[in-house]
């Protein structure tokens, strides 16, 4: 700092008053020298000048002081919007105003950081993927919502505790210590049993933010696409198996009929009867597929029309009728006199029908009954078909209508079976925007319920 920034620098305000004070005690020092005034004299004549000088500091200095030390713990409390109302031109008026700066800066600061923490924990709300965040003690600091419903964990009272603690699994416990000692992010696959048997994509990076160390942790629920995986090698599987079957047939055929020529008539009319009828089941495997792919894949031509409910009972049960006069098993309808008609393609929907009450006559042992029924069910039309048949286990409902999944193999083969019907069944109902459930008990029957709404959602 040179002389002029000095010169300027000085408040000349308190340099005035402080030289006025200096010259009037001065003259007072004076007059008690030379006998003017005696030490009454003196004191009587100081005291106004006193008074007022305590006057001006109070004003000038105390009180300022006095209100800037208020506002200034209330801004250490957090209450940023206190101002102080001092506008002097000297180094108070200075001071009051570099704190008044400083509490808006504080402010504008303190919410800027509020809004990015809102946006970053509105983030972690709306991740998919659970995150979860650990000190250097593996303490668990930070837990989001879809970690919370991945898990069933509470944040407040998972907060502290060790994260072996608070998720019981060993292998993510070992995973993140390798990861604090090595200091390098780390990710694989990795199995949860509880609440529910699930497959996770895991990774974990240590956290270099701060030197209290600590890491996050990142699951990726990927059970959906594991089942994805093992569906698809079990459908190559069983396709192959299928495929396999009645070519394996039709080739040991053949070739005995080569071998062993044409001498025996009976024999070969016999073995071309096997042959055709597995050319058949093989021709029925193919175009079951193909019509399958073209439902999932939404390329099949819909013919959308009004569908009178009776009109469809009435050409199920005239295809289905005499499959059931065979096995001597009852078929009772139970259709109100007025329903809604549908919005749907009546080829398909027949196909349905016919598919599942092909099912309950094959499953349904002789002198047993099936039971077709219809109803309103608020804006929806219920479809019922109910047998007495052998039932299907609890285990194996919810994969009932996956491809190729039969629940006794031996017998849907020998019954001419191939697995698709039921998938058929769910696909065609989904393309019309409705539903279908299936309640079963082992050995007592089951019941299969389509849900189809009155107004088609296309």
């Amino acid at each position: 700092m040179n002389f002029l920034q000095f010169f300027r620098s000085i408040g000349w305000r308190p340099v005035a008053s402080y030289f006025f004070m200096l010259l009037l005690f001065y003259t007072i020092l004076k007059l008690y020298a030379v006998d003017k005034l005696d030490i009454f004299g003196a004191i009587a004549l100081a005291f106004p000048f006193a008074v007022g000088l305590a006057w001006v500091l109070y004003r000038r200095v105390i009180r300022p002081l006095n209100e800037i030390i208020v506002v200034s713990k209330e801004i250490a409390r957090g209450n940023l919007d206190r101002h102080l109302d001092i506008n002097t031109a000297d180094e108070i008026g200075d001071l009051a105003r570099s704190i008044n700066n400083m509490a808006d800066r504080l402010r504008l600061t303190i919410e800027e950081i509020t809004e990015e923490k809102n946006r970053a924990q509105a983030i972690l709300n709306s991740m998919a993927d659970g995150v979860i965040a650990v000190d250097r003690e593996e303490r668990v600091i930070m837990v989001n919502p879809a970690a919370e419903m991945m898990f069933g964990l509470e944040q407040t009272e998972c907060i502290g505790k060790s994260l072996l603690e608070a998720i019981r699994n060993f292998d993510l416990d070992t995973a993140l210590k390798k990861v604090q000692y090595c200091n390098k992010p780390h990710t694989r696959e990795i199995e949860f049993i509880s609440p529910e048997p699930r497959t996770f994509n895991l990774r974990i990076t240590p956290l270099h933010v701060s030197n209290q160390g600590g890491a996050v942790i990142l699951l990726r629920d990927v059970t959906g696409r594991k089942r994805m995986e093992q569906m698809r090698s079990e459908f190559v599987a069983n396709v192959s198996h299928e495929l396999r079957t009645p070519l394996t047939s039709i080739r040991g055929f053949v070739e005995t009929l080569l071998d062993s020529g044409t001498e025996d008539p009976e024999m070969t009319k016999h073995f071309l009867n096997i042959i055709n009828t597995e050319t058949r089941r093989l021709s029925k495997l193919v175009d079951e597929l193909m019509y399958l792919s073209k439902i999932e894949e939404r390329r099949v031509v819909h013919r959308w029309r009004q569908v009178e409910i009776g009109q469809l009972f009435d050409r199920v049960l005239a295809i289905c009728g005499t499959q059931a006069e065979e096995k001597q098993i009852e078929i009772r309808a139970n259709l109100p006199s007025r329903l809604p008609p549908l919005f749907g393609d009546p080829d398909m929907l027949a196909q349905v029908m016919i598919n599942l009450m092909d099912n309950a006559i094959k499953y349904t042992p002789p002198g047993g009954s099936v039971m077709v029924g219809a109803c309103l069910d608020g804006d929806e039309i219920r479809v019922d078909v109910a047998d007495t048949g052998v039932g299907i286990p609890a285990d194996s409902l919810p994969r009932i209508f996956e491809r190729f999944y039969r629940v006794d193999k031996a017998r849907s083969r020998e019954l001419g079976g191939i697995g698709l019907g039921l998938a058929i069944v769910k696909h065609i109902i989904i393309g019309h925007g409705g539903s279908v459930e299936v309640k079963s008990n082992s050995g007592k029957g089951t019941i299969f319920s389509v849900f189809l709404p009155l107004e088609n959602q296309r």
